[in-house]
């Protein structure tokens, strides 16, 4: 009955991986078809359609370049470097002692380590995408977003009730049982001021202004650091080894199944 298991757990396994794979093939056309406009073409075409049907009934999926400009910015916590977008972690790294049996019928103490995320928190702020021809407005709510990171940092805790970096601080607990905190892995990543950013979207006035946002159709959100290209190699080579998986899976999968009927 393992073996079957096994088998059709691979199996779909397999099948998850083709449905991704055929979300990345999806994801790789809107990319590639679609041409990068300005902001002033966005502008043109929106009071065009605007003049013709009314405001709010403008819909446009673009790809636009540009730098990032932001009226009101965020600081992220544990850089404080202004920007966009953040998201942070903390995870807490500890070891641990606990009973176990051992080969003969009685328990021996063994340590072993473990973490737990203890805070972590993104922000978004609303934005402009700034060209050679203007700017236009952007909401990144629901954006599959690719920051850059700013922290990625370990630090052994030293004691204390609180732990601090930059403007984060965190009350902390003593160790539970036979629990000894080692210490903190910080991490954040961020979209920074002035960043030049790649933008696949839908721009839309449907809230009374002019704004770049997730689409309503099942369409790629996208806003990245990465250039356009970089995108494009990064999708083929998530294409390519979707199929290998579920290759793979499938063939061992069909292993594990037939050995359970053969047996």
């Amino acid at each position: 009955m393992a073996l079957l298991i096994i088998g059709l757990l691979l199996v779909a396994v397999g099948g998850l991986l083709l449905y991704l794979r055929s979300r990345a093939e999806g994801r790789l056309l809107e990319i590639g078809f679609t041409e990068t406009v300005t902001a002033q073409e966005v502008r043109d075409l929106h009071a065009q359609i605007a003049a013709e049907l009314g405001a709010g009934g403008f819909s446009q999926f673009v790809e636009l370049k540009g730098k990032l400009r932001c009226a009101a910015p965020l600081t992220a916590e544990l850089s404080g470097q202004p920007c966009a977008y953040y998201t942070m972690s903390v995870e807490e790294r500890y070891e641990e002692t606990y009973q176990e049996q051992d080969g003969e019928g009685g328990t021996r103490t063994a340590t072993r380590t473990g973490s737990n995320i203890v805070a972590s928190n993104t922000q978004s702020a609303l934005f402009q995408l700034h060209d050679a021809t203007g700017e236009l407005d952007v909401n990144p709510t629901g954006a599959e977003i690719h920051p850059r990171q700013t922290v990625s940092r370990f630090e052994p805790f030293a004691g204390g009730p609180s732990i601090t970096m930059g403007g984060f601080v965190l009350q902390v607990g003593v160790g539970l049982g036979g629990r000894r905190v080692l210490g903190y892995h910080y991490t954040e990543a961020i979209l920074p001021l002035d960043s030049q950013l790649y933008l696949l979207g839908e721009a839309t006035d449907t809230s009374g202004q002019l704004t770049v946002q997730k689409p309503r159709e099942k369409k790629p959100f996208i806003i990245s650091l990465k250039t356009e290209e970089e995108l494009v190699r990064g999708a083929k080579g998530s294409i390519k080894w979707y199929l290998y998986g579920a290759i793979a899976a499938f063939v061992i999968g069909a292993v594990f199944i037939l050995a359970k009927l053969l047996k």
